[in-house]
């Protein structure tokens, strides 16, 4: 989401060579963007779900639900997290606190306001009235949970973005004290281990509670506490993986044992989702009807966009005008796509002539969804980056 970080002093007649090769290096985030923006609003429009009974067999309900969804359409935030924290720790290091403090946080809130308030006074509008305000304004906690998850929307992407972007820069600073890149990115794997075993302990909190069948009133509250979908602390573990890859670049370091990292970064994706699934199908611990790996709260997925870092770092493609243009438009499409999956999604039900049609074939239904949802989103995005006024918010 974040443009890449440009070179500070250097001289003249090599600033054309530098910015080349810089823009060579970042190509790949280009098909990160295009490619995950479109995997995002196919996930919000259900593309990749086939439910159970209309599946044709088993195959075909796993490879929708576990694989497509699952892990495809889910890998949409993280991915846009690795890159963004990745080029934040970049930048930062170059120009110090002040880029922290005068660009980077003031665009982020910036973001966070305009997208929640918009969508807000959307729902006001056209969809609940004031009944998520009023519960807002319930409580504390009810605030609290508001603020979080963005009004309960895809925009806690940017509140959790702000909460991991601060963490990120006070580990710079902490960082910018020792003088070993080595020790840096010892600190940088330990806080990783911690913060991926918290994650992963958070994540079977619920399973083991269903099949034990145990009750405890601090096994329910740490349940609560964890299994929210929107809470910021599911992506710790991405400031560390942004911040290794970051110094190992910016060290010359990044092709040392490159290819077995490659293979352990998919080896752990692999074994993580594999472990996920078990605990979340009907296989072994639970019994419950629910969304199949519908939650952020899972180490495949760090693995996995981690391991999409690292590719998007080797991509030397060059960049076509579609993926660009995509990319472009990426922010724009992450905050207009909510307008037409917020809460009820366009009524394709209520159509004299399709819904019928719809009806018999779901599938169709969600391609049409994806269509009208990417075309609205990108024609508003569009339209905002022609006014000087909102074109930063797209």
């Amino acid at each position: 989401m974040e443009s890449s970080p440009t070179p500070n002093n250097i001289h003249p007649k090599l600033d054309q060579e530098y910015l080349a090769k810089k823009r060579t290096n970042f190509e790949g985030f280009e098909f990160l963007r295009a490619i995950f923006s479109l995997a995002l609003v196919a996930y919000k429009t259900k593309v990749f779900y086939i439910p159970k009974e209309l599946a044709f067999n088993d195959f075909t309900y796993v490879l929708s639900d576990y694989i497509l969804s699952g892990m495809v359409g889910a890998l949409a935030v993280p991915v846009f997290l690795q890159i963004s924290l990745f080029l934040f720790n970049g930048k930062s290091e170059k120009t110090g606190l002040s880029y922290f403090i005068q660009k980077r946080l003031p665009r982020l809130v910036s973001l966070y306001l305009f997208w929640v308030i918009a969508i807000t006074v959307f729902d006001i509008l056209f969809v609940d009235g004031f009944d998520a305000v009023r519960q807002a304004g319930s409580s504390v906690k009810q605030l609290v949970l508001f603020i979080v998850s963005g009004n309960n929307t895809p925009y806690f992407f940017f509140f959790s973005l702000i909460f991991v972007t601060i963490i990120a820069e006070i580990l710079i600073l902490l960082f910018s004290k020792l003088r070993q890149t080595s020790t840096r990115i010892f600190i940088s794997y330990c806080l990783l281990i911690t913060s991926s075993i918290l994650l992963f302990t958070s994540s079977i909190i619920e399973p083991m509670i269903d099949y034990t069948g145990a009750q405890s009133s601090l096994l329910n509250l740490l349940n609560s506490l964890t299994q929210w979908d929107y809470t910021p602390l599911n992506f710790l573990p991405y400031i560390f993986t942004a911040a290794i890859t970051a110094q190992e670049y910016n060290e010359g370091k990044l092709n040392k044992a490159l290819k077995r990292k490659l293979y352990g970064l998919f080896a752990l994706t692999l074994t993580f989702f594999m472990l996920e699934w078990i605990l979340t199908s009907n296989r072994l611990l639970i019994q419950v009807d629910q969304a199949p790996l519908d939650h952020y709260m899972r180490l495949s997925l760090v693995f996995g966009s981690w391991l999409l870092l690292y590719l998007a770092l080797l991509a030397k493609r060059s960049i076509p005008a579609s993926i660009r243009f995509l990319s472009d438009c990426s922010l724009g499409i992450y905050g207009f796509h909510v307008f037409f999956t917020f809460k009820n999604p366009i009524p394709f039900d209520s159509l004299p002539l399709l819904g019928n049609l719809f009806q018999s074939f779901p599938v169709l239904q969600s391609l049409t969804a994806f269509f009208v949802a990417l075309a609205g989103s990108v024609v508003l995005t569009l339209l905002f980056k022609r006014s000087k006024l909102l074109k930063s918010f797209v």
